[in-house]
């Protein structure tokens, strides 16, 4: 994989963070802002232009999130090292890496996958359904780390909000919703998976496996000539994507900074 490959999935990766928010263009960050959920990372951060000066960026975030305690900069292949220094100087702490991920060739299971159907979400009482599985998920934090339930309503909020028509998928094993995915076409030929969830109590049944696979598929039908998705670097998950065909392309941090510490 080569740096243009990073730089690849960071851009694709940048527009889907960046999808459905209110942005604010400064001419050294992209800043998305929610101020109906201030405690959210997802609805209110910064992406770093190229080029940016590091106290331009700080201060544009400064000002446009006055609504929270927050200060958050997403990191990237995009992101150049002065400006990660910099946050460093200035009391920015950096969250557990995730690792970006890139399948290029053939994704398939040495397994047998499980006989999954894929269920489009679109009505409220899809998104019902689909609710006690997002709190499972929020309730083990494995894939999204420690979320109280008043944080996760928000979360909740925000995917119902954001997320483009049926990109959300509920993953049913003889009929039964056991998980959930995302699945959505990039402007440049890629295709991004994201929000992959299994109940605990039906893994290691290929549940996953197969959803990637298939979700993987109808985004080559669309015409991705790449797929990507990215992992907790202390995420199990991590060798699953792997087995199935995902190389390492490049690591992303998030810098985040509470006001009063």
């Amino acid at each position: 994989m080569t740096g243009d490959t990073a730089r690849r999935v960071a851009t694709a990766r940048r527009w889907f963070e960046l999808l459905g928010q209110d942005i604010l263009d400064t001419p050294d960050a992209l800043i998305a802002v929610t101020p109906d959920h201030p405690d959210i990372w997802e609805g209110n951060f910064a992406y770093a232009k190229p080029g940016a000066d590091p106290a331009g960026l700080i201060a544009a975030l400064d000002t446009a999130m006055t609504h929270s305690r927050w200060r958050v900069v997403q990191g990237d292949a995009l992101t150049e090292p002065h400006v990660t220094a910099a946050l460093a100087l200035a009391g920015f702490a950096p969250n557990a890496p995730n690792i970006e991920m890139l399948a290029q060739g053939e994704i398939a299971s040495r397994h047998s996958p499980a006989a999954i159907t894929l269920h489009p979400v679109d009505t409220p009482a899809d998104w019902d359904a689909m609710t006690p599985l997002i709190r499972a998920d929020h309730e083990e934090g494995k894939r999204t780390g420690p979320i109280s339930p008043d944080l996760g309503d928000a979360l909740i909020a925000l995917m119902r909000l954001e997320s483009p028509r049926d990109s959300y998928s509920l993953l049913l094993l003889e009929g039964e919703p056991v998980g959930y995915g995302m699945a959505l076409a990039c402007p440049g030929g890629l295709g991004v998976l994201e929000h992959l969830f299994c109940r605990a109590d039906r893994r290691g049944r290929g549940v996953m496996s197969a959803y990637i696979i298939e979700a993987s598929a109808r985004l080559r039908h669309q015409g991705c000539d790449a797929i990507f998705l990215d992992a907790l670097s202390g995420e199990a998950a991590k060798h699953l994507y792997a087995a199935l065909g995902f190389a390492p392309v490049a690591t992303t941090c998030r810098w985040t900074r509470q006001i009063g510490d």
